[in-house]
């Protein structure tokens, strides 16, 4: 991308789920161009702020607006239409489907073939899937899963569906991604691997909102943080004065005196 992409903007949202309050009157915003990191202990609300975020769960009040858009009203597929895209905490591949396919999948929304240049295979049906097959592949190198391409998706390891959770989600060619826990069970060459895609990305003008309990992966990455406790941002910056604010350090990263 050669122009960052609009900003993302999280003002004043609330979620509440019966007596409970699982998002109170949170605001943040997502640049493109810039990664914003979103920590906080178990049940902070970070995940219920990503289904927020890409229509999975409507807020109870705030707004959220991407692109000129109203997100509280739209379908999560719209969103993504938008340029949202987003990954999960437990990968979940295609199942039947290779590698390739499962990349091939996530750029559905670009399709411009009918239903007629499908069935009867018409030659711009033909060149869209041979394009489609070169840029999934192209992803697959990116991501080290080019060796894989072939392999069918449930027999990755557990590192490699976090890579083809990345793939896939690039596959649609987002402005914004959403990313919950990409880093979690990765070791630390892949976590490394990860951590350089993302600057990438963050390179060609995609702006991140990034989950993730590896404290020093998110705060050498980021150029934001965002820190929630019970719900509520307790804190939100750059990474160093976030990561030197008492009030983190004693609700999520250890006290003063602690090593972290």
């Amino acid at each position: 991308m050669t122009n960052p992409a609009p900003d993302l903007s999280v003002a004043d949202v609330t979620k509440r789920f019966g007596g409970l309050v699982a998002v109170s009157n949170v605001s943040l915003s997502i640049r493109g161009g810039r990664i914003h990191g979103l920590i906080g202990p178990n049940g902070a609300g970070k995940s219920t702020m990503i289904s927020l975020i890409s229509g999975a769960l409507r807020p109870t009040s705030g707004q959220i607006t991407f692109a000129g858009a109203d997100l509280r009203r739209l379908h999560p597929a719209s969103i993504a239409q938008l340029g949202v895209a987003r990954t999960f905490q437990q990968a979940a591949p295609l199942l039947g489907l290779s590698v390739m396919e499962n990349v091939t999948a996530g750029m559905h929304l670009h399709y411009r073939s009918g239903i007629a240049s499908v069935v009867f295979r018409l030659p711009n049906m033909r060149r869209e899937a041979s394009a489609f097959a070169a840029a999934s592949k192209q992803l697959l190198e990116r991501v080290g899963l080019a060796d894989a391409a072939e392999a069918q998706a449930g027999t990755l390891t557990f590192g490699k569906l976090r890579f083809l959770e990345i793939a896939r989600a690039m596959a649609m060619r987002p402005r914004i991604m959403l990313l919950d826990e990409p880093a979690a069970g990765l070791n630390q060459p892949e976590s490394e691997r990860l951590a350089g895609i993302l600057r990438g990305l963050r390179d060609e003008g995609i702006g991140m909102l990034l989950v993730d309990h590896d404290v020093p992966f998110v705060f050498d990455l980021c150029d934001e943080v965002t820190v929630m406790d019970s719900g509520r941002v307790i804190a939100a910056g750059d990474p160093d004065s976030v990561y030197a604010d008492p009030v983190v350090r004693e609700a999520y990263l250890g006290s003063a005196n602690e090593a972290v």
